[in-house]
């Protein structure tokens, strides 16, 4: 087995910088000439309005630290909070440019404006994307539909800071073809499960969990089986596969009278699979299971929708219920839908809920700081659900700028926010920040369009003739009985290819390769080949990089948001614990022992480690080898390294040369202070 490149000698660095996990911030000096250069404020709030916000809430914040005996974390540094603010806005760390700006700029009002800059960049999109992304369990691939507008739709409303009840009403509301309209992706991404499809909006929503009242009344909450099914009669009237689209009844017609060939039948059901499945509300009632125990009502009552807490509804004849439903979750009045997103922002911001979990809100069950989330929930219905000024109020606070506190907060006991929490990097944080120090301009590269074969054609098959569908199906069938003819006349080759592959027998692989290649020409013809290569042509130019400023990189090194939704199993964001959106909220921080080697042997520490890197540019730049620790260090770590800490790693550096920077370079990527977010 190979051994893994310069463990050995980075692991004594690697250890002392582990004990070092608030390092010496503090220790950074600003140089004598430091430019007087700082983020430009673009925001449309008075800064006024957001700092009384902000002084509000650490009013309410320092009234419990009085009344506990709590005595508050330090206000962070500059090099802490450049770090903070970066990742937790939007999703990486600063660039070392970034970095330098900020600390050498002598702006008393650099924070705020920094803050201001972040919310109104594309990074925020992006970080924002992949919170929504585990939320609402986004995923690049639907089943039924094109998934590709739908995770526009997202990105759309976060990048046009679409208020946020507006939001959830059009997912709520949504109907249609995904490609005429991104929401209606809310339901065909459950399709066939209208009551999952209520659970998951009532946990993600309204911060309530109703899984186990599917069955029988809640045992550990006050929600009845009769209550959960009042809730999901709103929206079980929502079909989600269109049994009489025109086309469909057409090509069974034609079948009919004209008796098509089976395989060209299927293939037309194919072509035309695109068209079946949208979002339609009908009027479909829903029924009580056969097996319902309980006084309230006998098994197979039809159920009326109705709401099981907050204002009363009522639904008038000719009312959409989805749209009564949706106007009652997004009200001001519901008890719920404001607590929960106010909480998980918080949340987002200092680590940990003030009610805890963010999606069980229990009656009875109070918040850490009640006041201080009666606040928010004023402050979200007064800026009405603008989710950027919540958030810009929030990171304005001195309570989220303290330092955060190390020691894990145990689930039975209080937190009073002396500071936020520790927390280790999203493998999305870690992965955005990995690309920040290798590719120039992350915030701007986008992932490739994946429309995923006949489901991109969905809105041209709307407006196309059945005769030139059918001419579509008899090629595709042709085709297809080729392919089956192909596959059963080359099963050996492909056997002894895969063999000649593994011994690595160059001249046995091309020999067999030719040798496929002239019974592919027999069995599809001169034309049907050409046609085949064009299409791999095609595949291969898609995947090539056009924009100059990322030439030389992978082109899936793009940020995670770009990348597929979730990212295949093996990939670094798998690896390190990304969601695989089945279920929400369903990723983990858990260390393993295949991440140390991803970070050490992977391609990502290739491409950080080549010339092209945008790490190395910036070492290229500086020939003295202390200059050369500043710019690792600020780039990593984004602070410079302590006296302590160059007197230790500098005499290894320059003694072994190329060697020697890698070895600090993964040394520093191991350590509690690039993992975690302080």
């Amino acid at each position: 087995m190979q051994k893994p490149r310069f463990l050995v000698a980075s692991l004594g660095i690697a250890l002392a910088l582990l004990l070092t996990t608030n390092g010496s911030a503090e220790a950074a000096k600003k140089p004598d000439d430091a430019k007087k250069a700082s983020p430009k404020s673009v925001s449309a709030i008075p800064m006024s309005q957001v700092s009384s916000a902000s002084r509000q809430i650490d009013k309410l914040i320092e009234a419990d630290y009085a009344k506990h005996k709590i005595d508050p974390n330090p206000l962070t540094s500059d090099e802490l909070f450049v770090r903070r603010i970066y990742l937790d806005v939007v999703g990486r760390i600063p660039s070392h440019d970034e970095t330098v700006a900020f600390l050498d700029s002598t702006d008393s009002k650099k924070r705020s404006a920094l803050i201001d800059e972040l919310l109104d960049s594309e990074g925020y999109v992006s970080h924002q994307f992949n919170y929504w992304a585990d939320l609402l369990r986004l995923q690049s691939r639907m089943r039924y539909a094109p998934a590709q507008p739908y995770l526009e739709f997202v990105k759309t409303s976060l990048r046009e800071n679409k208020p946020y009840d507006q939001f959830v009403r059009e997912l709520i509301t949504a109907e249609g073809y995904t490609w005429d309209n991104g929401a209606a992706g809310y339901y065909l991404r459950d399709v066939g499960m209208p009551l999952d499809n209520m659970s998951n909006t009532a946990q993600v929503f309204l911060g309530t969990q109703l899984v186990c009242a599917q069955c029988h009344d809640h045992p550990f909450d006050s929600w009845t089986q009769k209550q959960y099914y009042q809730l999901a009669a709103f929206t079980y009237g929502i079909e989600t596969r269109d049994r009489r689209n025109p086309k469909y009844m057409e090509l069974r017609q034609m079948r009919r009278d004209e008796k098509l060939d089976n395989n060209v039948f299927r293939s037309a059901n194919r072509i035309l699979q695109p068209l079946a499945y949208n979002v339609n509300e009908t009027e479909r009632k829903l029924r009580l299971p056969d097996d319902y125990q309980y006084d309230d009502a006998k098994p197979k009552d039809q159920i009326d929708p109705a709401a099981i807490f907050g204002d009363e509804v009522v639904i008038k004849e000719g009312d959409s219920r989805k749209e009564v439903y949706a106007r009652w979750m997004t009200s001001p009045t519901n008890p719920r839908f404001t607590n929960v997103i106010a909480n998980r922002l918080w949340k987002r911001a200092m680590g940990i809920g003030l009610v805890e979990p963010v999606d069980d809100f229990k009656d009875g069950v109070d918040a850490s700081n009640p006041e201080v989330l009666k606040n928010l929930v004023a402050l979200l219905v007064d800026s009405k659900y603008d989710l950027k000024q919540f958030l810009r109020v929030l990171y304005n606070t001195k309570t989220y700028q303290r330092e955060v506190t190390t020691e894990e907060v145990a689930a039975e006991d209080t937190y009073y926010f002396p500071g936020p929490v520790l927390q280790r990097l999203s493998a999305e944080q870690l992965w955005d920040s990995l690309l920040t120090m290798t590719i120039p301009y992350v915030d701007e590269r986008k992932g490739l369009v994946r429309n995923y074969g006949r489901y991109a054609a969905g809105e041209e098959l709307v407006n196309t003739e059945m005769k030139e569908i059918l001419v579509m199906a008899e090629a595709e069938a042709k085709r297809r009985t080729a392919q089956v003819k192909y596959t059963e006349m080359t099963r050996d080759l492909q056997k002894q290819l895969r063999v000649a592959s593994r011994i690595q027998d160059r001249d046995a692989v091309n020999k067999l390769r030719e040798e496929m290649n002239g019974i592919r020409k027999q069995v599809f013809g001169e034309a049907g080949e050409r046609r085949m290569q064009r299409d791999r042509n095609r595949a291969r130019q898609r995947q090539r990089e056009t924009d100059p400023r990322w030439a030389g990189f992978p082109r899936d090194f793009v940020r995670a948001s770009e990348v597929e939704s979730p990212a295949r199993p093996g990939h670094f964001l798998r690896q390190f614990g990304q969601s695989d959106r089945e279920t929400i909220e369903n990723a983990n921080t858990e260390a393993t022992v295949p991440q140390i080697l991803t970070l050490l042997n992977g391609p990502m520490f290739s491409q950080l480690t080549s010339r092209n890197s945008q790490l190395q540019k910036n070492l290229a730049d500086v020939e003295d080898p202390k200059e050369q620790l500043d710019v690792i260090f600020v780039t990593i770590l984004n602070r410079r390294p302590t006296p302590e800490e160059t007197e230790l790693v500098l005499p290894h550096m320059e003694g072994k040369g190329g060697s020697g920077v890698r070895d600090v370079i993964w040394s520093l990527l191991n350590t509690r202070q690039f993992m975690f977010v302080q």
